[in-house]
């Protein structure tokens, strides 16, 4: 049978699920009507589902000692009051789909076919592989892939290596001696050690790490009393960083420490740190990713498998990525009017087209790979 000719002679019925679930968006964790969707397209396809991490689902495609995984997210945002403006509703048809596509083909490989809750800042991954996922069959190798605006219908984009950038918060309360504002000398002002780590973390930043090797601190918030003849007790300071590399990743949470003291002790006040270890960065495994790109760039052609330009945005995938090798991909979904607006956009738009696409590029790689 003719992969093409099965994905389009199915394309409507993934277009109708795509609608019901885009009609059923939830928020992380939530995801109760979605789950049942899932789960009731598994059944009629009598494919075995589990549930892990409460709203996730599980199906595994075959029998096998170890197996191939595909990853989609399924939960929404709050935005138009709660919609799919990331595009998840298209990962979990793409995924379906693929499922489907590779029964009515009669794949024999082992599958799983994991739905993962809550990857829109929460992170729904590692309570999923703490829960066992990758096991029982053992995962060998993952894909994952994200719908991505002004990217043509029809063509991806990928590169072995980090894509997507790690995410730490931070938050830092400077606690000095508040009083009357016009008698600063017996004051000991917050403000000041909160003004001084943001001008030494963003020169230090700078020359202290490799330039080809880049970052971002964000200092975001900076909170300090609300009158103008009143010095504050305390001095709230806000912020994230995000990397490509854990090494560095390390390197700046040991400075911003390190710098917070210093400069709460220059101004004989105290800091205290909550730094928040979020998101890994999401690396594609190099030999993984090279035999994508060359297994997909002859099913699409060279000119619509493109490298891929790294976002300092995050994806809680890397979590599988950094436990079995992986590759994420990035799907286009542009076509005239649709696919122009940024995720998370209340505008935000995606060509149907580009369900048939996913399908074909996973279902495709899934029956390259040699067992």
């Amino acid at each position: 049978m003719d992969l093409k000719k099965v994905i389009e002679e199915n394309l409507a019925e993934i277009k109708e699920l795509r609608k019901n679930l885009n009609q059923n968006a939830e928020l992380a964790f939530t995801e109760y009507k979605t789950q049942s969707i899932i789960l009731n397209f598994l059944k009629d396809l009598n494919m075995d589902a589990q549930v892990f991490a409460k709203t996730g689902v599980l199906s595994v495609l075959n029998n096998g000692d170890e197996c191939f995984a595909v990853r989609a997210d399924m939960d929404a945002l709050p935005v138009n009051g709660i919609s799919h403006v990331c595009g998840h509703d298209y990962h979990m048809s793409i995924a379906l789909g693929a499922a489907l596509v590779l029964k009515k083909l009669g794949c024999g490989k082992c599958v799983k076919f994991i739905f993962q809750p809550a990857e829109e800042g929460v992170g729904g991954a590692l309570p999923m592989i703490e829960e066992g996922i990758l096991e029982n069959p053992s995962v060998k190798n993952m894909l994952g892939f994200h719908v991505w605006p002004n990217v043509k219908v029809g063509t991806i984009e990928v590169s072995p290596g980090p894509s997507m950038a790690s995410v730490d918060d931070f938050h830092i309360i400077f606690k000095g001696k508040g009083g009357h504002a016009a008698m600063p000398d017996l004051c000991k002002n917050p403000i000041y050690p909160a003004i001084d780590l943001i001008e030494s973390m963003n020169i230090k930043s700078r020359i202290e790490n490799n330039p080809l090797n880049p970052h971002v601190i964000t200092f975001s918030s900076i909170q300090c009393g609300n009158v103008p003849n009143v010095i504050s007790d305390e001095c709230r300071v806000l912020g994230t960083v995000r990397t490509f590399d854990n090494t560095l990743r390390n390197k700046l949470y040991e400075d911003i420490l390190r710098t917070s003291s210093l400069c709460a002790e220059k101004f004989e006040c105290r800091a205290e740190v909550e730094y928040k270890f979020q998101y890994p960065p999401v690396i594609s495994d190099k030999s993984l990713a090279e035999n994508f790109i060359k297994v997909t760039k002859s099913l699409l052609g060279n000119e619509n498998v493109k490298p891929l330009e790294k976002t300092f945005a995050a994806e809680d995938f890397a979590f599988f990525a950094e436990k079995v090798p992986s590759v994420h991909f990035r799907l286009g979904i542009a076509d005239g009017d649709n696919g122009s607006y940024p995720l998370h956009s209340p505008n935000f738009s995606a060509s149907e087209e580009s369900l048939f696409y996913g399908i074909y590029v996973i279902a495709n790689y899934i029956l390259s790979i040699n067992d």
